[in-house]
């Protein structure tokens, strides 16, 4: 009887150990897991085209914060369903985003919420909420490699500028053509052949000299014109008697353009009375045959002179 006690107590020991141990992990489960067991939660259903490879146990992020789980996701004709349960109410308003972005570089996914712009209008209680379509990394890098392939085999094949520079001989030889062509170029500025050679062989300080006594000038001409010196600098700082002055100079020039234009005075006849045109036109022809009268007679005027003269 007394051993049948002992192993009773003992089976009664061991069962409220385990009791104690299994209880105990709940408790560690439910507080390492963040779990509330009477928060009040908040039930949603998102439709994806594809969730590529979200699963159960997924967290989901508003704002950047973990706001809950994915609960369930269903896979129908044309689409994936998503269940998830939050802590918080979402509050969505038009131009809204739910996104299956990776947790981490190594693996794993998780739901990315974005409410939509704040002064949007938010959706309508009902209203089918769509997620986006995921980036697949591995299939971009799969189409870039693809591409990359691609390009490959064109060059390899002589298409392209590319693939003609490494393919075809005449491009290759004219290439190199230039490349002596510049060489024999670089050749001679260095033995100081040419403009542009001389004035890279300088090296006596004249180039130098000249460009700084160049920019000297500029200058000194540029403060001339910044202390008002001279017609541009009174102009230039302002100076009202200069402007004054420029303008009763302009009115004038104006003034005798127009009564040129009119036929006034000498000039202007000159330049409207076609009559007075060719008066004067007959009078230059005929001073011109008075000289050619005069130089004609000359000679025999300085013999008369020379015989006469001598008595």
């Amino acid at each position: 009887m007394n051993k049948y006690r002992r192993e009773v107590s003992i089976e009664i020991l061991v069962g409220l150990f385990m009791f104690t141990v299994l209880i105990t992990l709940g408790v560690f489960t439910i507080v390492l897991s963040s779990e509330k067991l009477f928060e009040k939660t908040y039930p949603y259903e998102f439709v994806f085209s594809e969730i590529s490879g979200l699963r159960e146990g997924d967290n989901v992020y508003v704002r950047g914060m973990n706001v809950g789980r994915v609960n369930q996701t269903d896979l129908e004709k044309s689409h994936v369903r998503v269940y998830v349960t939050l802590k918080s109410p979402l509050y969505l308003r038009q131009g809204y985003k739910i996104d299956v972005v990776d947790s981490s570089m190594l693996g794993g996914k998780k739901l990315k919420i974005y409410e939509g712009p704040n002064e949007a209008q938010e959706l309508v209680e009902g209203t089918t909420i769509l997620g986006t379509k995921p980036v697949d990394m591995i299939e971009e890098l799969a189409y870039a490699v693809a591409g990359f392939q691609t390009m490959i085999d064109s060059v390899n094949a002589g298409e392209g500028t590319l693939g003609k520079l490494l393919k075809d001989e005449a491009i290759h030889e004219n290439m190199v053509k230039i490349s002596e062509d510049l060489m024999s170029v670089i050749s001679r500025l260095e033995k100081g052949e040419g403009s542009l050679g001389q004035l890279l062989a300088l090296d006596d300080g004249q180039l130098y000299t000249d460009g700084k006594m160049f920019m000297n000038n500029l200058r000194i001409i540029s403060d001339n014109l910044a202390r008002g010196q001279g017609i541009m600098g009174r102009l230039m700082s302002g100076d009202e008697k200069a402007f004054q002055d420029l303008e009763a100079s302009i009115t004038a020039i104006r003034s005798i353009s127009e009564r040129i234009n009119s036929g006034e005075g000498t000039l202007g006849r000159l330049v409207r009375d076609a009559k007075l045109y060719d008066e004067a036109t007959l009078l230059v022809e005929d001073i011109r045959a008075a000289v050619d009268d005069l130089r004609e007679a000359s000679p025999i005027t300085s013999f008369g002179s020379v015989l006469f003269g001598a008595f």
